[in-house]
Formats: C-alpha cells, sequence, structure tokens
C-alpha cells in the first residue's frame, strides 16, 4: 500500500530546525519559537537526540513473537515509556537469516521539546526517525551533526542497523573512538559484516579525516548529504503522546459543540413547539369560550332543570324517599333484642339513625346489616362503635349519599 506523503518535512541539521519541502527542495526558516505552525502538511522528523536504537537478532519469524521479545528488551534497558495513548515504539526487520530476524527498534523515551512548545502539535500527520529519512551508504558508518549534536548511524548492505548520538562539539576529540568501539561491538554481536568504509555527511574536515582513518582503519570520505527521501525508507509507525493527546483533545472538543448544537437545536425545537401548543391551546379556548356565551342561557335553563329534579328526586326516586328509606332500614332490624329510637333524613343526603339493643350483640348484629344491606348501597356509612348506656347499649349510624 503506498503512503500518501505530505508536503513538508520538520528537519533539523547543523544549523539548526527548518521546514523543507519534500516536492521542490526549498527550505524555509522556522518562525519564531521552535515548533511553529507548520506552513502546511507536515512530516515530523524526530531527531536522533531523541531516539534510542536498539539492535538484535530475534529467533524467530513471527511478527507477534518479535514484538514482545522487542518489549521485552525496550523495558529491560529501562526506555519504556508509559502512561499516554500514543505510539512511541516501533521495530523493523533487516535481514532473515534461516529461523531469526535481525531487527531494529527505535523508541522515543522522553518527551519532544517541540512538540511540547508547538501551539498545534496534532497538525504533523506523520513522524518518522529523522535518520529514516535519508538513504545509508553500503555497509558504512555514517557520522553527521543534527544542531549542536554529533550523531553516527551504521548500515547493513543498504538498511540502517543501527544509531547513536555521541554528543557536542565536546565529544570531537573522541568521535573516531566512539565510532570505532561501536563498529567492534556490532560485529562482535553479528549485528554487522563488517563496514568497509566511513562517511562524513559534512565538509571536509582534515583532522576529523585522519582521526578517523587512524582509529577505524577504513577509507573515509566526506560527502554531501543526500535528500531526505520518505517515500523509500520504511514504514515506521510513531505517534507521540503529546500528538495523541492533542488528537484525543479535538476530537472530545468537537464531539461537545455537535452535542452542544443538537442539545440547544432540541431545546429550540421543544420551545418551538410548547410556544406553538400554548398557542394552539388559546386558540382553542377561544373557540370554547366562544361556544359557551353562544350556549349561556340554554345552559342556565338546563342547570335550572337540574336543580329542579334533584330537588324532587327524593319523591321521584323511590330509593330516596324517606318513607321507603325507614321501610329499609326498619327490615334490618331484628324481631326482638332491638329498637329503633331515631330516624331522620337531613338535606336529602344524609340518613341519621339512633337504636337500642339489648345486648352488645345485637348492636354489633345491626351495624353489619347497615353495611351489608344492598338496597342501601347508594349510602356510605359511618357507624362508630356501639356505647353501653344504662343497662342498653346503644347504637349510631350517618349515611352519606354518594352520588
Amino acid at each position: 500500500m503506498t503512503r500518501t506523503l505530505p508536503e513538508w518535512a520538520y528537519l533539523v541539521d547543523e544549523s539548526g530546525r527548518y521546514w523543507y519541502h519534500l516536492g521542490n527542495g526549498t527550505r524555509q526558516a522556522v518562525e519564531g519559537d521552535k515548533g511553529a505552525r507548520p506552513p502546511g502538511k507536515t512530516l515530523f522528523a524526530i531527531a536522533t537526540n531523541d531516539l534510542v536504537s536498539i539492535p538484535q537478532w530475534v529467533s524467530s519469524k513471527d511478527p507477534d513473537i518479535i514484538k514482545e521479545v522487542v518489549d521485552a528488551e525496550i523495558t529491560r534497558l529501562g526506555f519504556q515509556r508509559n502512561g499516554g495513548p500514543g505510539k512511541v515504539s516501533d521495530w523493523k526487520p533487516v535481514e532473515l537469516n534461516g529461523t531469526r530476524t535481525l531487527v531494529q527498534s527505535i523508541t522515543t523515551p522522553w518527551a519532544l521539546d517541540e512538540l511540547a512548545k508547538s501551539p498545534a502539535p496534532n497538525e504533523f500527520v506523520d513522524f518518522f526517525p529523522q535518520y529514516a529519512l535519508y538513504p545509508p551508504p553500503e555497509s558504512a558508518a555514517v557520522l553527521w551533526r543534527e544542531g549542536g549534536t554529533w550523531v553516527a548511524g551504521y548500515s547493513r548492505g543498504k538498511r540502517w542497523i543501527h544509531v547513536q548520538t555521541l554528543g557536542g562539539e565536546e565529544m570531537r576529540p573522541l568521535l573516531a573512538g566512539e565510532i570505532n568501539l561501536t563498529l567492534i561491538e556490532l560485529s562482535a554481536k553479528g549485528l554487522l559484516d563488517g563496514a568497509s568504509r566511513v562517511v562524513v555527511w559534512g565538509p571536509y574536515d582534515l583532522e576529523l579525516h585522519q582521526a578517523l582513518q587512524e582509529e577505524t582503519g577504513l577509507a573515509v570520505a566526506f560527502e554531501n548529504r543526500p535528500a531526505p527521501a520518505p517515500a523509500a525508507a520504511p514504514a515506521w509507525d510513531f505517534e507521540p503522546h503529546e500528538v495523541s493527546r492533542a488528537r484525543i483533545a479535538r476530537t472530545r472538543r468537537r464531539r461537545g459543540l455537535i452535542a452542544g448544537f443538537f442539545a440547544l437545536l432540541a431545546m429550540t425545537l421543544l420551545a418551538a413547539a410548547a410556544t406553538f401548543h400554548l398557542w394552539h391551546l388559546g386558540q382553542s379556548n377561544e373557540q370554547l369560550r366562544a361556544r359557551i356565551l353562544e350556549s349561556r342561557e340554554d345552559a342556565d335553563t338546563i342547570s335550572t332543570a337540574m336543580d329542579r329534579w334533584q330537588t324532587l328526586g327524593p319523591a321521584i326516586d323511590p330509593r330516596r324517599s324517606p318513607i321507603e328509606l325507614f321501610h329499609q332500614i326498619s327490615t334490618l332490624l331484628p324481631e326482638t333484642g332491638l329498637r329503633l329510637t331515631s330516624f331522620e333524613v337531613r338535606d336529602d343526603k344524609v340518613i341519621e339513625v339512633r337504636a337500642e339493643g339489648a345486648t352488645m350483640a345485637n348492636a354489633i348484629q345491626i351495624k353489619a346489616a347497615f353495611e351489608k344491606a344492598e338496597a342501601l348501597a347508594d349510602y356510605a356509612w359511618e357507624i362508630p362503635p356501639p356505647r353501653a348506656k344504662d343497662d342498653l347499649t346503644e347504637i349510631f349510624a350517618t349515611g352519606t349519599y354518594r352520588f
């Protein structure tokens, strides 16, 4: 799958940081502090000083197993950078030998200052180790400067196998010795077949030339650093935690704005619906009021007639006639042991009954009879507990018409 490359790269050389146009090779100075806003879609080149390179043989061809071994080695060396959502480590196979795979893993175990100072770190669209953008000389040790820092890289065939930061100008007298020691160590571990020469990317320096030749015993050449070629580089996959956090925060803000917009829209629609509903109710009320005014005379006539029928109800409805009610209550009395002492119908709605029983059992019996009588079911009865009066038991019952 072909990668879509950005237009610009954020690079560093002996002169410092600058924007580099990957199409026409023009350079543009970084304005203001480091990490100023990119001029377009930009690739962030991670300086070698911010990387840790770990070459190793892994006795497997399975990518999952290789990843586990690489992660374990990074953790063992103390370069694990946890506590973030980004991807700060990656590895690439360099060579396959039977069941073994030679890999180079790269990790960024600390925060990147340029991204911390950048006003928009999430505007960088890709992240590459800077050295990986430059094709290496075949089977060589390469020396160059990134800003004020000397950097060395080592190739196995036509692939980078290891890079290291050597230090600033104070390390200049020791550069040749450091490169020679690294060559010996990589060769002893079987990571290099042996370098054929040393290449310095930079202007010719007689003193440096002699020191490198005497220390390593290899031919030394000074060449111009080639143009960056990200399309030819392995597809390294990095996204620093700072960038991931910024992108996640931007996504959350966007979602929050969208949610707020829809919430506001919903509230607006609800308010509009409520306003329309109130207007509709007002219109309905006006129509009802007009109909009431039109029907007031008829309503008054009907109301008067209803009042008259209500008044005549006890005389017309046999069930509410005082005589019929007295008859219904009388039929509830036992033949002996209880007598009715008072019966009254008030306001055509309330019946008051008083009775005396020879015993408490007689009083309780009539209380239950009132409550269960079907003919008096239109009345709600309130019957307090019977009470003793001299040597009799008195009962008082009040029935209220329900309708």
